[in-house]
This record gives C-alpha cells, structure tokens and sequence, in this order.
C-alpha cells in the first residue's frame, strides 16, 4: 500500500516509547486520572432539552426568546393530596400553616393558594376599577349616585353581609361597598393559567376533590441549579415546620401527603437523570467492555491491559471537555459508554496480534514492534476515520450533536494515543509474569468458523445477503419518523410525572401555541395584539383552535379607556358631597358607615381619573402577576402573548397552516410553540443528518484511498458499512422502532464503526495474501471488537431518556450488521476479486 497520508511510523514511535519508559508513562497515566477526577467537580450539567437544537434557526429562537421572556416554566407546584371530606378541615388547616411559611421564606417571591387571599391582593386597584367598565355602565352607574341611588346601594350592602358567605366576605364587601370587586375578579386566572376554586374556602381544589394546588413564584429562575437543590432541600424543612405548627395547634393524626412539581423540579430531577446516565453508562459499559475482554482472551491480566488504557483515555477526554465545553447535557453524557465501545476495539485488535507473535515464538520486544508495524496502522487508520465520521456532526445545526461530534472525536484520537504508548508499557512491566502464564487463543464466539463457512459456499453468501438486503431494504422504507421533541424527555422524570397528573386534574394546559407580538412601547404592542384578537379568535372553530387567551381579556383598551374618562369628564359633580351622603345613607341602612371610609375613598379616587390604566398600575396587585404570563419587556420594546390553544388531539406535529398564514400578516408578530418548533426541526434534521453522512463518508473514502492507495479497494471496505446500514433500518423498522432527532445520527456514527471492522479485515488480507490462519485471527478479533462495541453501545439503553436508548439500539444493530458482513461478504468478494 502506497499511501503516505497517515504517519505510518506514528505507531511504531508511540509503542517504542511506551516500552522503553514504561514507568514514567503509567504515572502520567495516573497523574492525568487525578487531574481528571479534580476537574469533574467543575462540570456544569445543562438540563434544558432546547440546547441540544439548533441555536441560530429562528424558529427555535422565537421558542427559545418567548419562554425567556415570559418564564413558563418559573413556576413551583405545590400539591397536596386530599382524603376523604371528612378530613378536609384538618387538611385544610395543615395546608394555611405550609402557605404561611412559604410566604414568609426568603426565597419565594409569592404564594397563591386562597382566592379570597387575592382579593386582598386586588384592593389597591378598586380605585381604577371604572377603567374595566364600559362607558355606559360608567354612566348608568354615575345616574344612580343621586340620594335615592345610594340608598338603594346601602340596602344592597346590607343584604350582602348578611347573606351566607362564599367567595365574597365581609372584608370584601367593606372594601368595595360599590360592587366594582366582582369585575375584576372576572378577569383573574391565578398564576396565569385558568383554574376553579372551591366556592366555601376558595381554595384551588380538582374536581373530584383529591388534589389542592399551590402555585408559588421562587426568586429565581428554574435554569439556577444551585438554587434549585436549595429550594428542593429547603422545601422539606417548610414541610416540617409546617407540621409543627399544625400539631401546636391540637391536630392529631397524620397531615396530608404534599409533593412539588413544576419547573424547579423537573429541571432538577433531569439534571440528576443525566449525571445518572452518565455514572451509569460508563460504569456498566466499563463493566461489560471488561468481562467480554477476559473472556475472549481468558486472562485476569487482560483485564489490567484494557483498563488502564481505556481509563486514562476517558480521562484525557474528561477533561478536555471541562476545559473547552465546560458543561455535560443528555447528549454528551453519553461519551464514556461511546468511547468504551470504540477504544476497546484498538486494544483487541493490538492485543490479539501481540498474542498471536507471541504464540508464533517471537520475543517481547519483536511482538510489540511487530503489533504496532502491522496492526498499528490498520488501529490508525479506523481510529481517524471513526473521529472523522464524529467530527462530520460538527456541520450539523443541533448544538448537542456537534458537542458531542466533538467531545468523542477528540476522544478516540486521545484514546488511540494513549492505547499506544499504554498497552506496551504495561505489557512490558507485567511480562515476567506473561513468561509464567499461557497465552490462551484468543476466543473466536464462532467468527472464524463462520469466516471459513463463508468462504466454502460463496454463492449461497451472496445470495443470502442479497436476499435479506432487498428484504430489510423493502421494510427500511416504511421506517416512521418520529418528530415530537417531547419524546425525547425522560419519564422517569418524576416531577414531570407529577406535572402531567396536575394538567390532567385541573385541566390546564400548559404548552399551547404562542403568537407573540413585539411592540415599541406598551401601547403599540398592546394595540398591535389586539387588532390581530378578532382573526385568531375566527379561528376558534374546533378544527384550528378551540381556545385563545390574552392579557388583552383582562387589560381594558385604550380607546374604551378614553371613553370613560370623557364620560368622567363630563360628569365633574358626580363624586360632591359622595362621601357624606353614602355615609348617611348606610347608617339609615342600619350600618356603621365607618369600616366602609377606605373602599368610599377609593371609589371617589376612580369618579376623579384623568389618566388611562398602564401595565404600571397594576403593580402589588394579584394583576400584575398575571400580566408577567402575558406582557414582558425585552431590550428594545414590549412583548404580549396571545395563547393558542388547539383542540384536543389536534396540531401536534406542526401548527394549523390557517394560524401560520394569518400570523405571516402582521409584522412584529410571531408564531411559536412545541409543534411549530418540531415542523422546524423535521424539515432540518433531513438535511443535517444527510450532510453529516455525506461528510463522514467522504472522508472515510478519502482516507482509506490514502491508506490503501486504490479506490476499489476503499470502495470494497465501504460496501460491508452501506449493507449493514440497510440491515440496520431494516431491522428497526420491523421491531417498530422510530427514527427521531437523535438516532437519525447514529447513521453517521455506525460509519465510523462500521468501516472498521473491513479496514482491519482487508489490512489483514493484503497483509498475508489471505491466508486462512490470518483469516480466523482477523476475525475472531472483528467478532470480539463487534461485541465489546456493541456493550459499550448498549448501556445507552439504559438511559433515561428515550432519544438515547433509541441511539443505543440503533448503533448496536448497526455494529452487529457490518461486522457479519465483514467476515462473510467482505471475504467471498476478495476471493473472487483475486480469481479474476
């Protein structure tokens, strides 16, 4: 082979060193163990599953800008479990002492429980109520100030306290002697999503009486994780305070059951998912990777060899990725299982060739030199075609994968590295002992046997794989794609479980559509949402929406504010003597006028308005935490949302095209959602994922054309990798698995794998002339590499999170194919190449 691109004497170098210094290197070995298990205490774990996206598409800017602004998910739920009615005044009562010590904790902002506790909240407002009303209700209500119109208010006054007591209470009644209350609270969802409240205790309680909830605001965001573990561990303390409380006050018994969710804990359960998926990908990988290696080679130092090289490697690559990445999300947590699987093929590969000289009578020194002369190029070559093959995910647009791209490419070329100088120097201190023990044949699990059958009936190879290729070819095509991003979070998220249960209970919804209006100012922005108001709610048909909601429902327009304030204007003497005269009437009502004097002072305050209501205004009030769902500032202007929501079942794979043409109408207005953000995404991953497998398989060809200096001969190593992909998708298609976001890669990848199994082989070949004892060797260290690979793959099926399983199995199927392929196709068709 004439190829010169690859550093062929880099591997003879790097092994010579290893043996002639091998102490120093296993310490630098153990040094770099060190600094790696330092610098993992500084790693970041990023939770939020829209990182993995692309960051630059404006689609996912839009989603991404939107929940930014308008903080969906700062919301902590506190849930507790009702019994029977009977009990419910002591659960009740347990519930008062965990709002109370929630409001008064330093790192909540507010807690909404009671909706008689808003109303104390919306007082201060009761001065602009008149703004909420329209202009003749103001001035019908303006006629009725006269003497007998007061009387008539005082009567009404007088039967509301004396009738029976729901939502409106006495407190409420003296604060509003003029009934304005009642429009305002029409107006109010609690925390921004729309719920029922108990009518005797104006709790938010279920339907079915089994679940109150508690919505609370921490002070800060959910992405925090610091203070996230902060608030989660300090929310069992307030559970325990709480209880103090509830016993000192004489109840007995057992209080209720109270579990959180919301977006504080989802995010923290899924940043302990990751580092879970991490610790236990690379441990099980590491675990499995070890067992098969002593196996095949049945010897308990082998298990020294293989560790030690792939440990240090992970650790190199650790702490690469500390340095430049500086975080570890779903994805990336996947690189230690990754490399195992892939850097072990380099130590079978080497080992199994040191084994075999050495088993041919060949000194220590002639086995390592021959190892890396001959079968250290062939570990060079797949070593830089598999990084290469990671480093084609740096041209994709999913930050996720073009990290990951990165961390394991770097990875396998620091793994290769170490596996060269390491293997020998551990060779080289424990050979006193290799002089003792049998160098055991290494275990062929049937390759060779299969290798050699192959050979001995190659019409019936060739007929079979064309059969089965034309079979998983023709289920390849029914393949689905599965494109809703919220598969790809864990379930076994059990804050997000929790949530779900809540949304189900409550019926709320909280991931509806989001049409987004940007404005200069308030008003413009205002103005702008609420011309579009009357088309999107056209749309409001059971087939496009069945729901929309707006800040604009609750926020009186500026035109009808107008109007009440000319009607106030010219009605200047309503509010003369108002005072003294409503006072008088209530003590002919029967009613001590004074309790009333501050709702009274309020309601002259609004009959004397000059100026229109303004975000501003609803500052300190229950309002103004609704508003924070609707209305936010951002650098350079206003956003309102308009909530979208469709019907059920309906638009989960994309929005109504009638809502997407109405938006694409109104500059300053955009469309965005979960659905909208998965269109985005199904219509890039095609083209992302077909660049990526583009480049990987250019580049693989490229080099390989550079090794074996022929193109039909890199052509003849890239045929096992095609079929074994359409047996792959063959295969996922009939055991009903998807193609998503994140598998589709995995194409890419098994690239990578794939190629090297045939690199080696044909190496091997043209090495020995195809001679059968070369043969079995090759392939009883492809069918050991396909295993280990396929192990270290296959702890991703223990992740938690779908999108990665999904990887695993994937990528297991694809290893297990191109090695079959490898040592059964890949041989017929040289024996016949040579024949020609």
């Amino acid at each position: 082979m004439s190829g010169r691109l690859l550093p062929r004497r880099l591997p003879l170098f790097l092994v010579r060193v290893g043996r002639r210094f091998p102490r120093a290197v296993i310490a630098l070995s153990l040094a770099t163990w060190v600094v790696a298990g330092l610098l993992a205490t500084r790693i970041n774990v990023e939770t939020d599953i829209l990182s993995l996206v692309p960051q630059h598409n404006r689609a996912v800017q839009n989603f991404k800008s939107t929940i930014e602004r308008f903080g969906t998910v700062d919301t902590l739920l506190v849930v507790v479990r009702l019994g029977p009615e009977e009990h419910r005044e002591r659960e009740l009562a347990f519930a008062d002492h965990l709002a109370a010590g929630l409001q008064s904790w330093q790192l909540i902002e507010w807690v909404e429980y009671r909706v008689d506790n808003s109303i104390e909240i919306i007082q201060p407002l009761l001065g602009r109520a008149v703004l909420f009303m329209d202009p003749d209700e103001v001035e019908a209500m303006i006629a009725e100030l006269d003497d007998p119109g007061l009387e008539e208010r005082a009567n009404a006054v007088f039967a509301d306290l004396m009738a029976p007591q729901g939502l409106i209470t006495k407190e409420a009644v003296r604060a509003d002697p003029f009934g304005l209350l009642p429009r305002l609270l029409s107006r109010v969802r609690l925390g921004g999503i729309e719920v029922s409240a108990d009518p005797e205790t104006g709790v938010l309680v279920d339907s079915s009486g089994q679940m109150l909830l508690m919505l609370a605001r921490p002070i800060k965001p959910a992405q925090d994780l610091a203070f996230n573990r902060e608030l989660v561990s300090g929310l069992d303390l307030k559970l325990d305070e709480a209880r103090e409380n509830w016993e000192a006050e004489g109840w007995a018994g057992e209080p209720p059951a109270v579990e959180f969710t919301g977006g504080y804990v989802v995010t923290l359960d899924d940043s302990e998912l990751i580092v879970s998926d991490a610790v236990l990908g690379l441990g099980s990988a590491l675990v499995g990777v070890m067992l098969l290696f002593m196996l095949a080679f049945r010897r308990k130092a082998a298990l020294v060899y293989a560790f030690v090289p792939l440990a240090t490697g992970l650790g190199l690559t650790l702490a690469f990725g500390i340095l430049v990445l500086g975080r570890m999300n779903s994805l990336t947590s996947a690189f230690g299982g990754l490399l195992v699987g892939l850097g072990i093929d380099f130590i079978i590969v080497l080992y199994g060739r040191y084994v075999e000289e050495r088993q041919a009578g060949t000194d220590h020194v002639e086995a390592i030199d021959a190892m890396a002369r001959h079968t250290g190029v062939g570990v060079l070559l797949g070593a830089v075609t598999t990084a290469a093959t990671f480093f084609a995910f740096l041209a994709t647009d999913f930050r996720g994968l073009t990290e990951l791209g990165l961390l394991t490419g770097t990875g396998i070329l620091l793994l290769v590295v170490t596996v060269f100088l390491l293997l020998p120097a551990l060779l080289t201190t424990l050979q006193h002992r290799s002089r003792r023990e049998t160098l055991h044949v290494i275990q062929s699990f049937g390759a060779d046997r299969l290798c050699a059958a192959a050979l001995r009936r190659p019409r019936l190879v060739i007929m079979s794989a064309a059969l089965l290729t034309v079979i998983f070819a023709w289920g390849a095509w029914d393949l689905r794609f599965d494109d809703d991003i919220q598969n790809m979070r864990s379930p076994d998220n059990q804050g997000m479980k929790l949530r779900t249960e809540v949304m189900e209970k409550f019926g709320l919804r909280f991931t509806p559509m989001t049409v987004r209006v940007d404005g200069r100012t308030e008003r413009e922005a205002i103005s702008a949402a609420r011309s579009l108001l009357p088309e999107l709610e056209a749309l409001v048909d059971g087939e496009n929406l069945a729901d929309v909601d707006t800040i604009i429902d609750l926020f009186p327009d500026y035109e009808s504010q107008a109007k009440v304030l000319d009607v106030l204007k010219a009605k200047p003497d309503a509010a003369v003597d108002l005072s003294a005269r409503f006072s008088e009437a209530l003590r002919r009502a029967g009613l001590n006028p004074v309790p009333f004097a501050d709702g009274i002072e309020r309601f002259e305050l609004g009959l004397a308005l000059t100026e229109p209501l303004s975000l501003d205004d609803l500052e300190g009030t229950l309002l103004e935490r609704m508003a924070r769902r609707y209305v936010a500032d951002y650098d350079g202007g206003v956003s309102i949302a308009i909530r979208c929501y469709p019907p059920a079942g309906r638009w989960r794979r994309e929005a109504p095209p009638a809502l997407e043409a109405l938006v694409d109408q109104y500059p300053g207005a955009v469309l965005t959602g979960p659905n909208v953000v998965s269109a985005e995404l199904r219509r890039i991953v095609w083209g992302d994922a077909f660049r990526a497998s583009a480049i990987g398989i250019v580049l693989v060809f490229l080099l390989m054309w550079a090794d074996f200096g022929s193109p039909g001969r890199s052509a003849l190593a890239l045929l096992p990798l095609v079929l074994g992909l359409v047996w792959m998708l063959g295969v996922m298609s009939f055991l009903g698995l998807c193609i998503n976001f994140m598998n589709i890669f995995v194409i890419t990848m098994v690239i990578g794998i794939g190629v090297d199994y045939s690199v080696h082989f044909l190496h091997r070949w043209f090495e020995t002339g195809g001679s059968p004892e070369a043969l079995a060797g090759i392939s009883k260290a492809i069918a050991v590499a396909a295993l280990t690979t396929m192990v270290g793959f296959g702890s991703l099926v223990l992740s938690h999170y779908p999108g990665l399983r999904s990887v695993g199995f994937a990528a297991i199927l694809g290893a297990l194919a191109t090695a079959v392929i490898s040592i059964t196709v890949l041989p017929v068709l040289l024996r016949w190449r040579e024949s020609r």
